[in-house]
């Protein structure tokens, strides 16, 4: 072989051409070297790779950079949303980022999270909005505009005992309160003795209405408990009692758009009325929204044997089943007589033994 003419470890042998090969090892963008006297292909060939390197040393990510999602909260209407908070869960609903937006209604998260498959949450109130998103590590912008919903507005306004509650005579008052101390003891019939004596002496009495709703439910009788509280709305439709019967009824007969309506309506009236937001929780599980849900437990953050049962369920279906068995133990330790024990033991046995996560029902 001539002595100018030299063979590369890519074997690339050129005559007098006086292109050089660098190793590896040195800067991509120096992989080739013109001399002097190179020939137009060699130059060409120079430019060519100089420029692919450019390109793909552009296009390719930065694998420790952290992903920056941001965007623009609104209302229906168009209008900016301040201090909604946002969310970042994956698709078994762990919370991996949250924010907050500034008064022009915009946020901006940084996460160092995998590529893949997420929800973006924002919530005012009980305005709430959910959107499926793909993280790849590029930067992402969003735009997500809040629900219209006419029970937000009232939950703007402080709560007040309305005008019809003013007007019951102290002694109808004293019967309903003697019916719920009854009710709490399970001592149905003597409730609703109760609540009798207070409609005789008060035949417009909402509350007592809801009551009554209530022990319909207690009975299982789904469609008297929404005649009862739809009778009780009619006379007040402020009576928050009511609307959380409705809901729990719609939830067991598993109409669960008219449970999640009636238990905005609830909360709307009394935002703090935490049975209102069991009840929204366990409408979103049943239409299948189950980070919605499940955020709905988290906001509301209660020790109480229902809300660790609707959690278990809604974790077992999101294939977390170890804690899904904690909060089915939680459930069996602080509910002891309740019906539903044996069935939730049934769950948990399965579980152990098979790692089944659909065995889960929705309290009723």
């Amino acid at each position: 072989m001539p002595a100018d003419s030299r063979s590369s470890r890519w074997g690339i042998c050129r005559n007098r051409g006086k292109c050089c090969w660098y190793s590896n090892k040195t800067n991509r963008l120096s992989w080739l070297v013109v001399q002097k006297g190179t020939p137009p292909p060699c130059v060409v060939l120079f430019l060519l790779l100089v420029l692919t390197s450019l390109t793909t040393v552009g296009q390719t990510p930065d694998l420790n950079r952290p992903t920056l999602i941001h965007g623009l909260i609104v209302t229906a209407q168009g209008r900016p949303t301040a201090r909604a908070t946002v969310e970042v869960r994956d698709l078994r609903g762990v919370k991996v980022a949250t924010g907050i937006t500034d008064a022009a209604g915009r946020f901006a998260i940084t996460m160092a999270a995998k590529p893949g498959e997420y929800v973006l949450l924002a919530a005012k109130g009980l305005l709430l909005a959910d959107e499926r998103i793909t993280l790849d590590r590029a930067d992402r912008e969003m735009t997500i505009a809040l629900p219209f919903i006419a029970a937000a507005c009232m939950s703007e306004r402080a709560y007040t005992v309305s005008a019809q509650e003013l007007r019951v005579p102290s002694k109808a008052r004293a019967h309903l309160k003697l019916a719920r101390q009854k009710f709490i003891k399970l001592n149905f019939d003597g409730s609703e003795k109760e609540i009798d004596r207070a409609l005789q002496v008060d035949s417009i009495y909402a509350a007592a209405f809801s009551m009554r709703a209530l022990l319909r439910l207690a009975s299982r009788d789904f469609d008297g408990a929404i005649a009862e509280a739809t009778h009780a709305l009619a006379l007040d439709p402020g009576e928050a009692e009511a609307h959380v019967a409705l809901a729990t009824a719609y939830n067991s007969l598993r109409e669960f758009d008219q449970a999640e309506t009636a238990a905005e309506q609830a909360l709307g009236i009394r935002p703090d009325f935490w049975q209102g937001q069991v009840e929204l929780a366990k409408a979103f599980y049943g239409q299948g929204q189950l980070i919605l849900a499940l955020r709905e437990l988290d906001e509301l953050n209660k020790d109480f044997p229902d809300v660790h049962l609707i959690r278990a369920n809604i974790l077992m279906r999101l294939d977390r089943t170890e804690e899904a068995v904690q909060e089915f133990g939680f459930f069996l330790k602080e509910a002891l007589d309740d019906p539903r024990s044996e069935q939730v033991r049934r769950i948990v046995a399965r579980s152990a033994q098979t790692g089944l996560s659909s065995s889960s029902f929705l309290p009723r």
